[in-house]
């Protein structure tokens, strides 16, 4: 039996930036962030640039669309705030997706491709494909 898909999404601003600013700036704090030269926990390798993130609060079963809506939703707390740091810094909305079973698809309504473009977004997809025809228990 093969697992089911999981999904996230996270904005994220990159670059030459103070993440403490930006929390400053929204009232918001981040789900993640780090410096230029910190460690990255796992590889041990120093950061190349600074980042900040604001991540879905929903499971990872979800699909993605829900969990763009989400990250909206906290982004409206500190709607100047936002749209002018994603102009400033490269805003982006990272979409991840983990497909263990088929590819379910995915359809922005007009109220999400607006939402998006309030925000001044660029659009990331990382998708995975984790399925085989071939074999039933992948």
């Amino acid at each position: 039996m093969s697992q089911s898909n999981e999904s996230y999404a996270y904005f994220a601003l990159t670059g030459t930036l103070d993440p403490e600013m930006v929390s400053r700036r929204t009232g918001i704090a981040p789900t993640d962030s780090w410096r230029k030269g910190d460690l990255h926990p796992r590889t041990r390798r120093e950061r190349k640039f600074d980042r900040w993130e604001l991540a879905s609060r929903l499971p990872r079963t979800e699909e993605l669309e829900l969990h763009i809506a989400d990250v909206l939703v906290q982004l409206e707390a500190s709607p100047i705030g936002f749209a002018a740091l994603a102009k400033e810094h490269s805003g982006r909305m990272q979409l991840v997706g983990y497909f263990h079973e088929e590819y379910p698809g995915l359809v922005f309504s007009a109220s999400l491709v607006a939402g998006l473009a309030k925000f001044n977004l660029s659009m990331d997809f990382d998708f995975y494909a984790l399925w085989s025809d071939a074999r039933d228990d992948t």
